[in-house]
């Protein structure tokens, strides 16, 4: 049952740049959809990951390409991982060093999907750095709260957010096999409630399904069934583009009364790229989202 007179809306985002999201951005083409793809600009071209020609491709079919960071770093919070941890300056200079080969090929450098989700953010200052220097940001868990308090909270895990978020959202659900109808009823309940969706996902092909590398059929019947909202005028489907026009600019935000509590409490978010460089654990439970 509907309880708002405004469509809700919902943000499909893409992360790691894998090869795999052609057939993706195919499909949501096929169905009058859009999605937003998070590239790793070092392991592009590589085994496995698109090229450029391929991200070119996406751009053109009006998907949005943006920054996913240079090389994919982890700030070590959270469950151990078999990777080397890299304090705040790093971080966000791995992400500036993407934003400007992006920028200069005509992609969305200034809008950034944090690997490894808000564990990442290793608290309100490194926030606010990167609230300085991008446009868009999508952590993981958390919420939005009033720009007079410090902009995000990491604390509540994933949920709906309003429909205009504004610069700062987090992740409603990850698609994961251990959840199979997770996505479509996070769809559901946006355009029920005239929220936000923000779904993250990252192999939609995988041979047989592991953790958040889901089987193309099921990754089919979740956008087939978003687009059967989007049909029926019940649903959106956005890109961080929509997300911030006419809300307060990021900027603005970053620059507001610095009242947010000193200890951001942060968690191991996400699943990372099947690599090897940077190999990953075991996925996490079935609330995390991958990187």
């Amino acid at each position: 049952m509907k309880t708002n007179n405004r469509p809700g809306r919902i943000l499909l985002t893409f992360d790691d740049g894998l090869s795999t999201h052609m057939n993706s951005a195919y499909l949501l083409g096929d169905h009058d959809l859009r999605g937003t793809f998070g590239i790793i600009t070092s392991l592009i071209g590589g085994a496995g990951f698109l090229d450029w020609e391929q991200a070119f491709d996406i751009a053109a079919a009006g998907h949005t390409i943006c920054n996913h960071t240079h090389r994919h770093l982890w700030s070590g919070s959270g469950a151990d991982k078999p990777l080397e941890s890299h304090n705040a300056e790093e971080l966000t200079a791995d992400a500036i060093c993407a934003r400007e080969i992006l920028n200069s090929l005509g992609h969305h450098g200034d809008w950034l999907m944090l690997p490894f989700g808000t564990s990442n953010c290793t608290g309100p200052e490194h926030l606010r750095r990167l609230m300085s220097e991008f446009s868009w940001l999508r952590m993981t868990v958390g919420a939005p709260v009033p720009a007079e308090m410090g902009s995000w909270v990491a604390s509540g895990g994933k949920r709906l957010f309003p429909r205009d978020a504004g610069p700062v959202v987090g992740v409603s659900v990850a698609a994961d096999v251990r959840r199979p109808e997770a996505v479509r009823e996070a769809a559901d309940n946006a355009a029920a409630c005239g929220s936000l969706a923000v779904i993250a996902y990252h192999s939609t092909c995988h041979a047989v399904g592991e953790g958040q590398e889901i089987v193309w059929d099921a990754f089919e019947k979740d956008i087939k069934h978003i687009a059967a909202l989007v049909k029926d005028k019940r649903l959106e489907c956005v890109s961080p583009e929509n997300l911030t026009i006419g809300t307060t600019p990021i900027e603005e935000i970053a620059d507001a009364d610095e009242s947010q509590p000193d200890g951001v409490s942060v968690r191991d978010d996400h699943d990372g790229p099947k690599v090897p460089e940077l190999a990953d654990g075991d996925g996490g439970e079935t609330g995390d989202v991958g990187d």
